[in-house]
């Protein structure tokens, strides 16, 4: 059986902006989800009647351009760590919203780069909500066969009824190989003000595949280590949009027996200077009960101009639920990019 390593809901007492840019989600996909097979490439989603609400779907990008603030959604997320400057060339254009009562929401782009998937989104309601909001779903964007994910979430205001988010999860497969084409489903069930003085219900539903984006990946097996662990970074993967690497850790039991998880974080910068990652976490599995421990993460394309890449694996070391956490670290690798 897998044992999904979870950050948040194991309660690890982390450093605080580990909290802020690693919120993690594990979930088991349902059995009769992992049936499921769209016939269509982009399904809109169906028309919903329901006694109290009314749900109405449609599909553009034809309604999206009449709709100015989801033009450029991605220009909200743009930050100091990572840049989406890419995504809009590069990603698909899903098109899909519905309304259900009197709230829009919208699925703007989407991209699938054979690791991670990351979703580009937006949410009109006729009601001024005064605080920031967060979503309540029972099925947090779904992948069809995956059995867990981890991943974060930003929902950002950009006006007093309107909202934009950006998804980004990596989902776990049992065979550890990522198909050619995924395909999702979302379910929101609720958008409530983090306030608790707004929460707005309704039945909004999309479905919705995507294709590999195709990048060149580089086998690396370098490996780092002291007394208590081996770190492998095993292959990074240069793709339009991102930069993905993989990797592999090996715990000692007496580690272990000290602490109930060990979990890497990475720091990774370039020889100019620019920082890519700056304690990030990624997704991963573990099969027996967190000794090896395999997983992936990912960041922005590398800036122009950079010969080196140099990636610095911190272990997170946790009691798990706030009960204490130590971290250790492991000697930088560094990628020659010029190669």
């Amino acid at each position: 059986m897998n044992n999904k390593i979870d950050l948040e809901l194991q309660k690890i007492e982390i450093p605080k902006e580990l909290h802020e840019r690693s919120k993690m989600g594990i979930k088991k996909a349902k059995v009769e989800q992992q049936k499921r097979r769209f016939k269509n490439p982009l399904l809109a989603a169906a028309m919903i009647l329901g006694l109290s609400t009314t749900s109405v779907a449609f599909a553009f990008p034809s309604i999206a351009a009449q709709i100015p603030f989801m033009d450029n959604v991605i220009s909200f997320f743009y930050d100091g760590e990572r840049d989406y400057k890419n995504f809009e060339t590069f990603s698909t254009d899903i098109g899909l919203a519905q309304t259900s009562n009197g709230t829009t929401v919208m699925i703007d782009n989407a991209v699938y780069d054979g690791t991670n998937v990351t979703i580009l989104y937006a949410i009109e309601t006729e009601q001024e909500v005064e605080q920031e909001i967060e979503i309540r779903a029972m099925n947090w964007f779904d992948v069809v066969g995956a059995s867990g994910k981890g991943g974060s979430e930003k929902i950002t205001k950009i006006s007093d009824n309107r909202y934009v988010g950006l998804a980004s999860f990596t989902p776990d497969f049992e065979d550890e190989k990522y198909p050619e084409t995924i395909e999702i489903t979302w379910n929101p069930e609720a958008f409530k003000s983090l306030s608790n003085d707004l929460e707005v219900e309704g039945d909004w539903s999309f479905a919705f595949s995507l294709n590999r984006l195709e990048g060149d990946i580089e086998l690396l097996n370098e490996t780092v280590q002291n007394e208590n662990m081996n770190f492998t970074l095993q292959s990074i993967e240069f793709t339009d949009v991102s930069t993905v690497i993989s990797y592999e850790q090996v715990v000692s039991g007496e580690l272990l027996k000290e602490w109930q998880s060990v979990t890497p974080v990475f720091y990774v910068t370039d020889d100019l200077g620019n920082v890519y990652m700056n304690g990030t976490s990624g997704g991963g599995t573990s099969l027996d009960n967190g000794r090896t421990f395999k997983g992936t993460s990912d960041f922005g394309t590398i800036k122009e101009g950079a010969s080196k890449l140099i990636i610095r694996p911190v272990q997170i070391a946790s009691l798990n639920y706030g009960k204490g956490h130590t971290e250790i670290e492991l000697e930088p690798i560094v990628i020659d990019l010029k190669k």
